[in-house]
């Protein structure tokens, strides 16, 4: 049967003895105790039944064994520092992937211009967009940020509430061009097919469901598309409309959508996560 493995602060000890010549320096060097690291080197014989030092008046004398087993000593424990070096330099590093789930909507017209600025201090930072209107399970890590228009109610992550997100109805200048807009009866609607949210948002302004719709989609990136396109009205963010170039119609028409911006709170001190997260909660609410 092999012997158990000792442990790294037991072979550190042996090191420091045999590098800096007695227990009192080694001591000094490694911050110790000079009890402390007599006890580690008894430990580490007992652990492998090996003599490593003579002991005499004039302090320790390093066996053969020991000798030979300095460089391996040596080689494990830079190995160990560079384990160290290459797992906290990871985490305080502005550099690598960070994973964001953000819907549809927002992975296409917002969350590019929320990021151009992120280069400009952390040009090392790969961020991997995950275009989606599901949500994604953070605990289960399939995003390290997520963008979510509801609460998350899981346990353990770290969230911030955004200012409310203004919806309108808005539609393009070329369909205002065409005098149709001033009849809702008359008026071409784009609309989500499954939840008709357009309906619910006409309904609580008080305004009539709309007679004729042009096209139905659940892909919200294709009813802003058909908007800008002149296809109908349909609803858009506020502030996104305007850098759209469309015009918002039926003022009495507001809806208010939450934002949220959540991570797994075991990932606040990694660097370039926390960096993006840092990023997204600053530059969120303007482009909003």
């Amino acid at each position: 049967m092999s012997a158990p493995l000792p442990s790294l602060d037991l072979i550190r000890a042996f090191r420091g003895v045999m590098e800096h010549g007695s227990l009192s320096a080694a001591a000094r060097a490694l911050r110790l105790s000079q009890p402390t690291v007599r006890r580690q080197i008894e430990m580490l014989e007992r652990d492998l039944a090996v003599k490593l030092f003579t002991r005499a008046s004039n302090g320790l004398t390093p066996t053969p064994s020991a000798v030979r087993l300095l460089p391996i000593a040596q080689a494990v424990g830079s190995q160990a520092e560079a384990f160290v070096r290459a797992a906290t330099g990871d985490a305080r590093a502005l550099s690598g992937t960070v994973r964001l789930s953000a819907s549809r909507v927002m992975a296409v017209h917002v969350v590019p211009q929320a990021l151009a600025g992120l280069r400009d201090q952390a040009s090392g930072i790969t961020v991997e967009l995950t275009a989606t209107d599901a949500p994604d399970n953070l605990l289960r890590r399939a995003a390290d940020i997520a963008l979510r228009t509801f609460a998350p109610n899981q346990a353990a992550l770290v969230v911030r509430k955004l200012p409310d997100v203004e919806i309108g109805a808005f539609a393009a200048p070329s369909l205002l061009a065409r005098g149709v807009v001033t009849d809702i009866a008359r008026t071409p609607f784009v609309s989500d097919d499954r939840n008709r949210l357009s309906d619910q948002a006409m309904t609580a302004a008080g305004l009539p469901l709309p007679r004729h719709v042009a096209l139905r989609s659940d892909d919200p990136a294709a009813q802003i598309a058909a908007i800008v396109a002149g296809l109908g009205v349909g609803l858009c963010q506020s502030a996104l409309a305007g850098r759209l170039g469309l015009v918002r119609v039926w003022p009495e028409l507001s809806h208010r959508m939450p934002l949220y911006v959540a991570m797994h709170e075991d990932q606040r001190d990694i660097a370039r996560i926390r960096c993006v997260f840092d990023h997204l909660v600053k530059v969120l609410p303007g482009l909003t």
